[in-house]
């Protein structure tokens, strides 16, 4: 073995005894670890970057720098709480500091390596490539008072391609201060304000040149923030204190706030610009008077978690995005309540939040790229935001809410629409090190980005592109009507000569939509143009079948009971009502030609003889709960209820039709049932309690065929013979719209909706299949409360 791959192995064995010696201290976040050590006074910074490399076993840290690390670490105890931090001399650092001189040994000598001796040295500025504006002017004496920025020249060179973006790097901002950590633009966009150690520096982002700095008797500002009329400038610092600064004289309005026994890490200002918000590590949100620097009042909230953003609302309301260990919370600070559910789906701790501009989306940025989460009821909106490297550590909203800019890991800036979850043309180069921190102008024409570098990349959008921008209007009409709580329709598809279509599901991914004909195939669409694919699958005669979604891409297939899933990873779906899979695929229940129900179950590898419940026949439908272990069995006008674990019926029956029931769906929670009969009616059960509690919709006239619930389990969407679909509210029991979604010229056999709940689509005997953009969590109501 090489001594590059012994250091290698070495260096994550490192890594790896850091982080168990992280999560046995209480498993601190990182802010928390930088603001501890600054006030530690141990004579060095641990800035997040370093901390990252270092868990992650990026590089070798400087002696310096490990031994305060560890040192940091041992001043929690294993609950968290602090502690005296251990002196420089103490033996419990001598197996660190042994582990840090064998790995110096064996590291290989390399010009460009980013540290290796104590102490460390600081990285030499990064050359961004594809600059197309002049380099900026070195940076002079602070100015008497920061001057509006004159209309963008043109830039003497012309910019290399962008892209569907139109972003070009246009100019890099070096600044005194020592990494950028912040940056904020003035409400007119004519000053970027970069704060980072121990200064904050005004800039006019158009032509790259200074405006003028604050010097700030601080080792970090984390925040920052312009009033509504640009006058004055709110910064958060390391040292527990935000301040207010005047930007006629770059001076100081007043002395520091107090209160707060962390870092500042998010400040605001209220609308009217009257009030500041300031939020820190300790849990606390303080308000303050903007013109006296006067608390506004009592800390609003303590406890629940690190607050990692603010919204504040036109209408004077203000939410905040805490951090807990294990999930986020958005929470109503007005009203002191939680606003939804917990937001539970990172991998890892989070490293930067945003609200959008009308607080109903919330993203987040982790280990495994960037999400989106609708505040009003905690539930993501879609997949992860990532590139290769999914690492992202800062993210932003444009002032209309129309893109969602991220800091990668790599070194790239990456834009994002974050109604559809797709890319915005490719990322945005410039940064050699970590991103993690973006700001949009409120024109949305810059972008800037800082991170581990010295310096500021402002990135511009191309005069062109922005002229060929289509009207607002048509988007603004759509925007409406979906808050307004309205489908819109889209134009229709039409099958394979116009051959009946049945049942159909979108892929897990939403970039295909499969659909079973009348004659036995399982045809395949693309959902945004909705053109049909050359995809077509062949399906298996007389053996039950379902589709076959692979978890990582790749095509649809038929799966059948006869094969193990494991060998697939598949999350089999059924398109017919007479089979039915768990989602693993470890079990399956079918119905025959007599009526019986048969279970099919992997045991060691062998299908299982099937077992048949007594007393059964006439059985209509099948549905198998979210978790796999309860069946539901429509047979004629009741509903039987199977434990899957002993095959035996359970004691809860369903009697509540006067007909014959053909459809069946369970919400994603397992807690509703939804039945549907030949009459029209449609039924929505609360398990466990059964009869005792459900809810009859009424509304079609005739059978209904097919029901399925949106993602978020707030829709049920119906479809039936009258050639109408239906919304209704799940848990009101009542129809989201008086009037039924309609075009299909005949009945209506399946509907389903994309992964997102952004779409619906149906397929009817008429051979068409239709679209529908659905209303968003938040439509009808304005406001999460």
């Amino acid at each position: 073995m090489g001594s590059n791959s012994g250091f290698e192995e070495e260096l994550s064995r490192l890594a790896g005894d850091l982080r168990r010696l992280r999560i046995e201290r209480g498993n601190p976040s990182y802010r928390k670890l930088e603001s501890r050590a600054a006030k530690s006074r141990i004579g060095i910074q641990l800035p997040v970057a370093t901390q990252s490399d270092a868990f992650r076993g990026q590089r070798l840290l400087g002696l310096d720098k490990l031994m305060a690390l560890v040192r940091v670490l041992y001043a929690y105890d294993e609950y968290g709480q602090e502690t005296a931090v251990p002196p420089h001399n103490s033996p419990r650092l001598d197996p660190w500091r042994s582990r840090w001189r064998a790995l110096a040994a064996l590291q290989p000598p390399a010009p460009d390596r980013r540290e290796a001796t104590a102490p460390e040295a600081a990285p030499a500025p990064p050359v961004p490539p594809r600059i197309s504006a002049p380099a900026p002017a070195s940076v002079p004496a602070p100015a008497p008072a920061p001057a509006p920025a004159p209309a963008p020249a043109p830039s003497s060179a012309a910019p290399p391609p962008a892209g569907e973006t139109g972003f070009f790097v246009a100019c890099l901002l070096t600044a005194n201060t020592n990494h950028p950590r912040s940056a904020a633009f003035s409400p007119d966009g004519r000053l970027l304000a970069t704060g980072g150690e121990g200064m904050v520096q005004l800039w006019d982002p158009v032509r790259g040149r200074s405006a003028g700095e604050i010097k700030v008797d601080v080792y970090k500002v984390s925040a920052m923030a312009f009033s509504p009329d640009g006058r004055t400038l709110a910064t958060g610092a390391g040292n527990c204190t935000a301040r207010l600064w005047d930007l006629s004289t770059l001076a100081a309005t007043g002395p520091a706030l107090p209160g707060h026994e962390e870092s500042v890490e998010v400040v605001a200002f209220s609308p009217d610009g009257r009030t500041v918000v300031t939020a820190a590590d300790d849990e606390s949100v303080r308000r303050w008077h903007a013109t006296t620097g006067e608390p506004a009042g009592p800390p609003l909230i303590g406890h629940f978690g690190e607050v990692g953003a603010l919204a504040v609302l036109p209408d004077g309301g203000l939410l905040a995005a805490l951090k807990g260990k294990h999930a986020i919370r958005v929470w109503d600070l007005i009203t002191g309540s939680s606003v939804g559910e917990p937001l539970i789906g990172h991998e890892g701790e989070v490293q930067g939040m945003a609200f959008s501009p009308d607080g109903r989306l919330l993203a987040t940025a982790g280990v495994d790229g960037a999400r989106l989460w609708d505040t009003s009821t905690g539930a993501a909106v879609g997949g992860p935001l990532a590139g290769p490297d999914p690492f992202t550590w800062g993210v932003a909203f444009s002032a209309d809410g129309r893109l969602l800019a991220t800091g990668c890991d790599d070194g790239t800036v990456r834009l994002w629409d974050p109604a559809t979850g797709a890319p915005v043309g490719p990322p945005l180069t410039g940064h050699e090190r970590p991103v993690h921190n973006v700001a949009f102008s409120p024109d949305g024409r810059v972008l800037a980005a800082c991170g581990e570098s010295e310096v500021m990349v402002v990135y511009h959008l191309d005069p062109d592109v922005a002229s060929r921008a289509p009207s607002p209007l048509g988007s603004r009409a759509l925007t409406a009507a979906l808050r307004q709580g309205h489908a819109v329709p889209l134009p229709a598809t039409s099958g394979k000569a116009g051959t009946p279509l049945r049942r159909l599901a979108f892929s897990p991914d939403g970039g295909r939509l499969l659909v079973h004909s009348e004659d036995q195939r399982v045809l395949a669409w693309d959902p945004v143009t909705r053109e049909s694919l050359p995809d077509e699958l062949a399906l298996p005669a007389d053996t039950p079948w379902g589709l076959e979604f692979p978890v990582e891409g790749g095509p649809a297939g038929v799966w059948t009971p006869g094969t193990d899933p494991s060998t697939a990873l598949v999350r089999p779906v059924s398109l017919k009502r007479r089979v039915a899979f768990a989602a693993d695929g470890r079990w399956a229940a079918t119905i025959d030609a007599t009526g019986r129900i048969f279970f099919w179950g992997v045991e060691a590898g062998l299908w299982a003889t099937p077992r048949v419940p007594d007393g059964v026949s006439s059985v209509y439908a099948l549905a198998v709960s979210p978790d796999g272990r309860t069946l539901a069995a429509a047979i004629d006008e009741k509903v039987a209820l199977w434990d899957r674990t002993t095959r035996d019926p359970s004691s809860l029956e369903l009697d509540a039709h006067r007909a014959s029931i053909l459809a069946l769906a369970f919400s994603p929670d397992g807690r509703l049932l939804a039945t549907g009969d030949i009459g029209g009616t449609i039924r929505l059960w609360h398990l466990p309690a059964g009869p005792s509690r459900s809810l009859t919709l009424s509304g079609h006239t005739g059978q209904v065929y097919d029901l399925v619930f949106s993602p978020d389990g707030r829709l049920l969407a119906s479809a039936g013979t009258d050639g109408t679909v239906r919304l209704w509210d799940a848990h009101a029991g009542e129809s989201v719209s008086a009037l039924p979604l309609t075009g299909h010229t005949g009945a209506v056999r399946g509907v389903a909706f994309s992964p997102d709940g952004s779409l619906l689509a149906s397929a009817g005997e008429d051979g068409t299949l239709r679209f529908w953009v659905l209303p968003g969590p938040h439509a009808p109501t304005a406001r999460p409360r």
